[in-house]
């Protein structure tokens, strides 16, 4: 009868195991993957306006933290920021006036802080009539760490550990991994022992 008891309490002891394996994982999964990503820009990106905007404007895919939000409208040959004043948070929306913008290709960037406390930053461009078109049509970025923050010129590359790249896995998933293989292995120990 002990031999069979043992076996049980084996038996217990790993199904403990494995449910405490899946449960980081399911908590953290959703965290790992919410990063916050723009969807959308007004002005569109690559577009050429007839006038220049009064304010530009960017949406993203959740709420933003007010409180750490940077957004520049810069000419492509000059370093000023036409931005007027502090950019405002409405929800997922943020909204920055601009001042009155000659002709050329202007980039705007941005650095704010999503929800999950992950920062995001990227650029995107347009002109406004009479300018050379094509100086920096470039697409959209997300974060991107060790590229120039187009938000702060004299930042030279974006803080590692505020900025993860887009191939890279979230440091939580290798946490929940390694958690998971340990405990995964206790079970497998404890039920091969109760033979």
């Amino acid at each position: 009868m002990s031999g069979l008891r043992r076996r049980l309490v084996s038996v217990a002891a790993a199904t403990a195991l494995l449910g405490g394996a899946s449960v980081p994982a399911v908590m953290l999964a959703p965290v790992a993957a919410a990063h916050s990503v723009l969807i959308a820009t007004d002005p569109e990106n690559g577009s050429e306006l007839e006038n220049s905007p009064e304010q530009v404007e960017l949406t993203f895919n959740e709420e933003i933290n007010q409180n750490f939000v940077t957004v520049t409208v810069r000419r492509a040959d000059d370093s000023t920021n036409r931005v007027a004043g502090d950019p405002t948070v409405d929800g997922d929306t943020v909204t920055a006036q601009v001042e009155d913008l000659d002709p050329g290709s202007y980039t705007i960037g941005y650095r704010v802080t999503s929800a999950d406390g992950h920062v995001v930053t990227g650029s995107s461009v347009f002109s406004v009539a009479g300018s050379e078109p094509g100086a920096g049509s470039a697409e959209s970025s997300q974060t991107n760490g060790g590229a120039t923050d187009p938000a702060d010129p004299e930042d030279g590359a974006a803080d590692a550990e505020e900025s993860d790249s887009d191939g890279g896995i979230n440091p939580a998933i290798w946490i929940v991994g390694g958690l998971a293989i340990v405990l995964i292995g206790g079970a497998f120990f404890l039920l091969r022992r109760g033979d």
